[in-house]
Parts: structure tokens; C-alpha cells; sequence
């Protein structure tokens, strides 16, 4: 039937005009629209902190006798200093005064703050490129940051739940004079001592020697912190690489998967570029030595100090063997095992080379970048004090 074949052609005619129409229009509305709205940042920083808070439930987790609590931690941070001083043969330019005692809530406004002094030279990159995107580009930009910052949020409200005691560095800060602060988060302290049946004095106390010591290892030896900035800088600086290399990285990271293979290396180093991978390796082994080095001094100093040192470490490590699943699968996806493992084997090394020369010669360590370990030295302890001339 040609007549019925005419009106059909008008009709698809008309419906391809009218669609060709409605997409001008709702383009030219949506160009309008993105030309009136500012571009969207990398990680939307509020959603980060809704979301956070929410996670972390703080609402279940007051804050009580505040004011009584940070006199506390202020003289447990004092009486920590001239102790962890004696030991490392080093003391601080300047007194601790910046203390913190945070409820969950606090701690998370905290820690994004310094994110965004983190992520500032990302978030350049990340204006640049969105400079250049069309009107689908920067929709799908505000779409990626809201996801980020749930994303950001959901992590940071985790942590917020198990915390106790964090030396920010203020690492990358517009400010360069600014130093570090001490932060106790009392709500986590309080249900962890009411869980593990502690004695709170003495457990504070424990705590604060460990997050003393960092403060120690950034101050008293200023180089630290440079060098940390130094590789931090240099690792953000990789990013283009590390976006060009992301899918052969997933790659290699499904085909072991699907082939059985065991996987030698976390899934965030295969992420990793060769010069990220390279700069990823001496930051581990600088954090392997901060972290492991505050545990040996907790339990030198604490076991000296503290009645019921014993039943803490015993009861702790009680606590990390029965971690929940959940727990566990977290600390694999987020590369918080990667911290933890940092904690063991830097507190291995540092212990293998006091028994071995004694804390004079692992202090050594404090002495400038080059005296350092290396991973393969953490590993292997002997190869380090055989590189020191021991």
C-alpha cells in the first residue's frame, strides 16, 4: 500500500525532526545550565563528610567530661616526652602543645581538611581537564564527584569508628610552618577500655607514647618530614602515568585471578606505574620504620611504666586476631593491611637490630635518608646493620 507507506515515512520523519529538535533544545538548556553552574570539583567534600558522619555513627559515640580528659592527655603527652627523649638521645625543638581530644564527628572534620590540602595539586589536574570537557563532560564530572565523595566519606566514617590516637603531619599544607597536632579520639578509647576490661589510666598512657613517639620522628629530625613530602610530591606528581598504566594494571590483576595465580603484590601496587611502584617502596619503608619504631618504643617505655602493660598487649592482640570479616575485607580493599603490615615489620627490624647492636645503633636510622632501610633491608635485618658498618 504506497498511501500507507507515505504516511508512515511523514511519520518517522516527523518523529526523527522532532527528536533532531528536542536534542538541540535540550542541549542548548543543558549548555545554558552548565554554563551557569561552576565546574565540578574532583571530590564533592561535603557529600564526603554527610556521608562520614553518618558511617562513623557519632551520635552513638558522645563526648563526655571533654575538658577533664584533655588535661589528661596533656600530661600524659608531658610525662611521654622526657622518656621517649632518654631513649632516642634527641630532644624536641618545641613542647607539645597542639592536643586534640576529639569525638568521632571532630575527627573526621579534622582529617578532610587535611585531604583537601592532600588532594589540592589532583584537584588542579582535575580543573584542567574538566576545562576542556563539553556539557556531558561536566555532568558526568558533578556525578563522579558526589560518587567520590561517598566514597571518601564511607572510608573516613569507617576509620572514624576505630581510631584511637593519630599524629596528623599537616604533610602538603599551604602553611609550611604549621605542625603537626595530636589527636585522641576519648569515644573509641572509653568503649575499647570498657570492651577489653583495661585500665584506662593505663591504657591513655599507652596510647600516648605511641602518638608522642611520632611526633618525635617529624620534629626532633626535621628531615623526616621533608623527605616524606619530598616522595609524597613526587608520587601525585605520577598521576598522568598512573592513568595511562590503570587498565593494564586491572589486567594483569583479573588474568591472575582468573588463572589461579597467587597474587605476590597488593592489588594497589599493580595499580602502580615503575616509577610509582619505585616511589610507593621507599615511602612503605619509611612508614614501616615510623610505625614500627613507635611500637618498640610503647612497649619498651610502657612495659617499664605501665602495671598492666601485660594484660594490654595481650588482650589487643586478642582483639586484632578475632577482627570481623567485614573488618578484614575492608583493610584489603581500602590498603589499610598495608598499614598494618607496616606496624609488624618495622617493629620486627627495629627489635632484630636492638638485640642485635642495641638501641644506640638502631637510632642510627634518625640520622638522615641515606640510613634508612630499605624493604629488602626490613625484611632482612642483618643487611642493614651489615650496610652501617655493624
Amino acid at each position: 500500500m504506497p498511501g500507507h507507506t507515505i504516511r508512515t515515512s511523514r511519520r518517522l520523519g516527523a518523529a526523527l525532526l522532532l527528536a533532531v529538535v528536542a536534542g538541540a533544545g535540550a542541549r542548548y538548556l543543558m549548555i545554558r545550565a552548565a554554563g551557569s553552574m561552576p565546574r565540578p570539583r574532583m571530590i564533592d567534600w561535603l557529600q564526603a563528610r554527610n556521608v562520614g558522619v553518618a558511617v562513623s555513627q557519632s551520635y552513638l559515640a558522645p563526648m563526655i567530661d571533654r575538658a577533664a580528659r584533655q588535661d589528661q592527655y596533656r600530661q600524659l603527652v608531658q610525662r611521654s616526652e622526657p622518656l621517649i627523649a632518654a631513649y632516642m638521645g634527641v630532644n624536641l625543638p618545641h613542647p607539645v602543645e597542639r592536643i586534640y581530644v576529639f569525638d568521632r564527628a571532630e575527627w573526621i572534620e579534622a582529617n578532610l581538611s587535611a585531604f583537601q590540602s592532600l588532594f589540592a595539586p589532583l584537584e588542579e589536574l582535575y580543573d584542567e581537564i574538566s576545562a576542556r570537557q563539553g556539557v556531558f563532560g561536566v555532568l558526568m564530572g558533578q556525578l563522579n564527584s558526589q560518587l567520590l565523595g561517598m566514597q571518601m566519606g564511607a572510608l573516613i566514617g569507617f576509620l572514624a569508628r576505630r581510631v584511637l590516637g593519630q599524629y596528623d603531619l599537616g604533610l602538603l599544607s599551604p602553611d609550611p610552618d604549621l605542625r603537626g597536632a595530636l589527636y585522641f579520639v576519648e569515644p573509641n578509647i572509653t568503649r575499647i577500655c570498657a570492651q577489653l576490661g583495661l585500665d584506662g589510666d593505663d591504657f591513655r598512657m599507652w596510647i600516648a607514647l605511641h602518638e608522642t613517639t611520632h611526633v618525635f620522628e617529624f620534629e626532633a629530625f626535621p628531615w623526616v618530614r621533608d623527605y616524606f613530602q619530598d616522595l609524597l610530591r613526587q608520587f601525585i606528581g605520577r598521576v598522568n602515568d598512573q592513568a595511562a598504566m590503570l587498565s593494564i594494571g586491572i589486567a594483569r590483576l583479573i588474568e591472575r585471578l582468573l588463572q589461579g595465580q597467587p597474587i605476590d603484590r597488593h592489588w594497589i601496587e599493580l595499580m602502580l606505574t615503575p616509577e610509582q611502584q619505585a616511589i610507593f617502596t621507599r615511602m612503605q619503608a619509611l612508614m614501616s620504620v615510623v610505625e614500627g619504631y613507635s611500637n618498640h618504643i610503647m612497649n619498651v617505655i610502657g612495659g617499664q611504666l605501665l602495671p598492666s602493660y601485660q594484660q594490654i598487649e595481650a588482650r589487643v592482640r586478642q582483639r586484632q586476631l578475632r577482627r570481623p570479616l567485614i573488618e578484614e575485607a575492608f583493610n584489603r580493599l581500602t590498603g589499610m593491611d598495608l598499614k598494618l603490615a607496616q606496624y609488624q615489620q618495622g617493629e620486627a627490624f627495629i627489635q632484630a637490630v636492638v638485640a642485635a647492636r642495641g638501641a644506640g645503633f638502631a637510632n642510627r636510622i634518625w640520622e638522615g635518608p641515606e640510613y634508612l632501610p630499605t624493604m629488602e633491608e626490613i625484611r632482612a635485618p642483618q643487611r642493614w646493620i651489615a650496610r652501617m658498618g655493624g
